[in-house]
């Protein structure tokens, strides 16, 4: 009989009881190049596998077509799968039933419409989500994590991203509505800008980079836009990161008999929704900040504008860095400046601010004298020309 070395389609299954049979997963690699030698390399190093599930001498695997009324799944003779490079069989164990009581189970679930060929998608739900879907039906176990791991981990950063935007476009809109004008309101149902990542930490809440009257493809931004944006997006990235390994701890503590996929998930989006709602805090109260700097700085005079800027950058950039961190902790709701509870936030910003007007006083104060001097130290100058004229002038008439 052929053993777990047995070459492609040669395996024969052990000898059962009756009403017991095998289960196990035909893995493959996938057809990259066309060069059988470069595909056995390049395909496994890549992580790029296609599955089958082996029951009752049927291998079972899932693939797209264009029509939306029919399964994507299929039946072929185990190991043979002429679209593919066999990589490697895994035995999975060991199911009770009669041959036509499983392959009933087999088919009840092809037959499901999350299974319609035109679903099929090669990161999100391709062969191996089948394989590990129709291996964890028959017999409550899930394919080994390395079959699928590339297209998880990219699906995975995909969900991210769009659970990113989804609440950034959400959070924008009830903040346009709060902020914005009734033109700018208009522009932002028309068109959503995607997030924007600032260089370092003070960026976000400089007041005249793009809050203001700043025009972005024909578009009126709203006071504290930019604030908002590269707030959500930097703080949203912290809190996923920091979760990373608490979200370890919980999966690798599954319990048994619990479904891991089902229970990564759950952990997947209760981390997500965490970020976005430390991601619209954090934003809020950054944009108030930006907001009330600008009015600020515009009342500024023009010789100290520099030194403002310098010092508001010094003085706000902790601020920024310290919401954020409280944000991601979990304070919240976490008050912008000028609403309830925000009278902390309210004290520090204008400390803030105060020091910032200091500092342009201080420049323009500083210019002034400095041009008075200029001014001074040209009068004598002036004064012994004119003497000298004078004196010629006299001279001639004389």
């Amino acid at each position: 009989m052929g053993g777990t070395n047995a070459k492609p389609g040669e395996y024969q299954e052990p000898d059962l009881p009756e009403g017991q049979l095998e289960v196990r997963l035909s893995v493959y690699k996938l057809s990259m190049t066309g060069m059988a030698l470069v595909d056995s390399m390049s395909a496994g190093l890549a992580g790029a596998y296609h599955s089958g599930t082996v029951i009752a001498g049927e291998e079972w695997s899932y693939g797209g077509h264009d029509d939306e009324r029919s399964t994507g799944c299929y039946r072929s003779t185990p190991e043979t799968n002429d679209e593919y490079i066999f990589y490697k069989r895994i035995i999975m164990g060991r199911i009770n039933g009669t041959r036509e009581q499983v392959l009933r189970k087999a088919r009840s679930l092809a037959m499901l419409p999350e299974w319609i060929g035109s679903r099929y998608d090669l990161i999100e739900h391709n062969c191996n989500h089948f394989s590990s879907d129709l291996c964890w039906h028959l017999m409550g176990k899930r394919i080994p994590d390395w079959v699928n791991e590339t297209a998880d981990h990219l699906a995975k950063q995909r969900r991210r991203k769009r659970a990113e935007q989804g609440a950034l476009d959400v959070a924008l809109q009830a903040y346009v509505a709060e902020h914005g004008s009734p033109n700018a309101k208009q522009q932002q149902q028309q068109q959503q800008q995607p997030p924007r990542t600032p260089r370092n930490g003070t960026t976000a809440m400089m007041p005249h980079s793009s809050d203001g009257q700043h025009v972005n493809g024909g578009q009126q931004s709203v006071p504290g836009h930019r604030a908002f944006v590269d707030t959500f997006s930097t703080t949203f990235e912290l809190s996923w990161a920091r979760g990373r390994d608490q979200r370890r701890e919980l999966l690798s503590a599954c319990p048994e008999g619990e479904d891991p996929l089902v229970l990564s998930r759950e952990v997947e989006k209760n981390a997500l929704d965490a970020a976005a709602a430390a991601a619209v805090a954090a934003a809020r109260a950054v944009a108030a900040a930006a907001r009330a700097a600008a009015v600020e700085r515009a009342e500024q005079p023009q010789a100290g504008l520099q030194a403002w800027d310098n010092a508001w950058a010094r003085e706000s950039g902790p601020l920024l860095r310290q919401w954020r961190e409280a944000a991601v902790s979990g304070e919240l709701p976490l008050a912008a400046p000028g609403e309830e509870g925000g009278e902390a936030r309210a004290e520090q910003l204008g400390a803030a601010l105060a020091s910032a007007s200091a500092a342009a006083k201080s420049a323009a104060d500083d210019a002034t004298a400095a041009a008075a001097a200029a001014l001074a130290a040209s009068q004598p100058a002036t004064t012994e020309c004119a003497v000298a004229a004078d004196s010629e002038s006299a001279a001639t008439t004389s």
